[in-house]
């Protein structure tokens, strides 16, 4: 999938890709206007999504309710290295099955964006 960035007024950019849009924006302390998420925001809260998603796949499967279901994702500095620990705890609704719980954590670990930080992945920079 190619990503196309144009930069727009002030610190904002616009991300596209198929016919999709993404502005990000920065804080006023670094000359943006805080109208739209950081770059670094959309990172953090794309694993919380990606979570969210195979948690309702798994629990589709099995015809259990989400309603109720909430995930929240706490970010973590471990060392002055810039290591983070991320920490994502989900939230039952009311009558979840106790049977299913280790696989719910199980099929959450399959996010493809987790995936992807685990696997160490490289960048390329060019200039043309």
């Amino acid at each position: 999938m190619e990503i196309s960035v144009s930069m727009l007024e002030g610190q904002k950019q616009s991300a596209k890709f198929g016919d999709l849009e993404v502005i990000s924006d920065q804080s006023i302390a670094v000359g943006g206007s805080a109208e739209h998420p950081e770059p670094f925001d959309y990172f953090l809260v794309s694993m919380v999504l990606c979570a969210g998603f195979y948690a309702r796949k798994f629990c589709e499967q099995r015809d259990i309710s989400t309603q109720g279901m909430t995930l929240t994702q706490n970010n973590e500095n471990v060392d002055d290295n810039g290591k983070k620990l991320f920490a994502i705890e989900i939230n039952l609704p009311e009558g979840f099955p106790e049977k299913y719980k280790k696989a719910l954590i199980a099929a959450v670990n399959t996010c493809t964006v987790k995936k992807v930080i685990q696997a160490v992945p490289e960048f390329s920079v060019i200039v043309k």
